[in-house]
């Protein structure tokens, strides 16, 4: 029998350094965001890929190489904005609690 995994997903209990690991958290949390926007969107233009047809406006590899790199920078920039909130979770997830 498998026996079921209890783990928390608690902030460490450590100090942190400080504003430069402060900030170090809300880059990293604004990048995490983006890769997740990133993942999401090429998702679901794999979903919208297949209803194209072999000679479609879009079906060429260099078309789909300038949409790749449009849809990193959208994912960028919409991380940037914190747009969808995922970033402000992590950042207070993995913040020390205030005293």
């Amino acid at each position: 029998m498998i026996n079921p995994l209890h783990t928390s997903f608690a902030a460490p209990d450590v100090e942190f350094a400080g504003p430069k690991t402060a900030r170090s958290l809300d880059e990293a949390a604004e990048q995490f965001e983006a890769m997740f926007l990133r993942s999401m969107l090429k998702e679901m233009r794999k979903a919208s890929d297949v209803m194209n047809s072999e000679n479609g406006m879009f079906s060429s590899q260099e078309a789909r190489r300038m949409r790749d790199f449009f849809d990193d920078a959208l994912a960028q920039q919409l991380a940037s904005q914190r747009s969808t909130g995922i970033a402000t979770l992590l950042i207070h997830q993995l913040s020390p609690p205030e005293k």
